[in-house]
């Protein structure tokens, strides 16, 4: 997936791993906050804090790595 990003194949990226991509998209989101925030002066507070984040984080994940395996369609067409 990372290859792909690389060389600018965004749908190739998605077919190889789309919960890694878009967790990128968040890690990015969360860079820019804290970025931001450290600019300003300011603290603030983005998703990655939130009391739920972590179980959310973790019950995606879960679901993605029994889905992405399941041996039928339309799940098949998530196997590289």
């Amino acid at each position: 997936m990372i290859y792909s990003l690389l060389h600018g194949d965004l749908l190739a990226a998605v077919r190889f791993n789309a919960l890694a991509l878009v967790a990128f998209g968040l890690l990015a989101v969360a860079y820019g906050t804290w970025t931001y925030g450290r600019v300003t002066g300011r603290q603030i507070t983005g998703w990655q804090h939130r009391r739920w984040a972590p179980v959310v984080a973790l019950a995606v994940i879960s679901a993605w790595f029994v889905v992405r395996n399941l041996p039928f369609a339309p799940f098949t067409a998530l196997h590289v």
